[in-house]
């Protein structure tokens, strides 16, 4: 699984055309809350001056890909940007964000907008499973039947086409820095490739980012403490560690073959859902209170200032 230097840096080239999907925002809303994927929805709520769109344009943004436009160049980069920020923060909640085009973005509109800024985090837990082998493809088809995000990642495309076949998401793996990265800190990491040093590789660049609390690693006792030995001298400070279970799999369930070691995890991971769906159902949608607020500070301010 090669893992070139990662470049965090956003440029304006790296954004895809907002029509490149084919879905409006509206659509695009109902795909994503389908599939649970976290997104923000972005809407110009006030306007001076001569503006690239009018009160009332949206657009969809998630961690990859956006829908719709709010009339492209530099106020939508920016908007882009500052929505990927948020969601990569596990932001829920909603802001009003202020650009003066001319002074701030330097375009030649020369108006100023307001942008609302509302923010969904996925209804679902994201699970993110590494290796794809006998018992990544056992777990894979009982957790696609569970309320959670499923992908797989594995760079062999025999063992990927399998999964995809059955609907399951698999990926392979060119950046997995910037893979790790770009995760929700709610997802839950299980490793369980064909290769120890890999399954280190990923464990210790999942455990150094510091956001993630469930970093999963199926083996023995013996590979648990020969991994912790190894981490506490390539990790900064011990702590990073605690988020570490392994061997995994819950204890009452027993058993060595793919399919029994699949359940066991499988019922692992299963409290977690259980005890965070609740969270995530409820910051799906902004409170009364924050609509409130948001009416009142568009009511008592200026669309940007002088």
């Amino acid at each position: 699984m090669p893992m070139p230097p990662s470049n965090n840096a956003l440029s304006i080239g790296d954004i895809p055309s907002p029509f490149s999907s084919g879905l409006n925002w509206s659509k695009a809303c109902a795909q994503l809350n389908q599939q649970g994927e976290a997104f923000c929805l972005a809407t110009v709520v006030a306007e001076v001056g001569s503006v690239p769109r009018s009160v009332g344009a949206k657009m969809v943004i998630t961690s990859k890909a956006q829908y719709d436009t709010l009339g492209g160049g530099n106020l939508e980069f920016q908007v882009i940007q500052k929505a990927r920020e948020q969601l990569n923060n596990g932001e829920h909640s909603m802001s009003i964000e202020r650009f003066s085009l001319a002074a701030d973005l330097g375009q030649c509109c020369g108006g100023g907008v307001q942008v609302l800024m509302e923010y969904h985090q996925c209804q679902h837990l994201p699970i993110a499973v590494f290796g794809a082998g006998h018992v990544g493809q056992a777990l894979a088809g009982i957790l696609a039947a569970m309320p959670c995000q499923l992908t797989i990642y594995d760079n062999r495309p025999q063992w990927r086409e399998s999964l995809i076949q059955q609907g399951i998401s698999a990926q392979g793996v060119d950046d997995l820095n910037q893979l790790l990265s770009d995760m929700s800190p709610q997802t839950k990491i299980v490793v369980m490739t064909q290769d120890h040093q890999l399954d280190y590789d990923i464990v210790q660049q999942a455990l150094a980012l510091n956001k993630f609390d469930y970093v999963g690693l199926i083996g023995s006792e013996g590979k648990n403490q020969r991994f912790r030995f190894r981490l506490q001298e390539q990790l900064a400070t011990p702590d990073l560690l605690s988020p570490l279970v392994c061997p995994i799999g819950h204890p009452d369930i027993h058993g060595k073959l793919p399919m029994q070691v699949a359940v066991s995890v499988a019922a692992e991971l299963n409290q977690w859902m259980t005890t965070t769906a609740p969270q995530h159902r409820d910051t799906a949608s902004s409170s009364w209170k924050e609509v409130n607020q948001v009416r009142k500070t568009l009511a008592n301010t200026k669309v940007f200032s002088q």
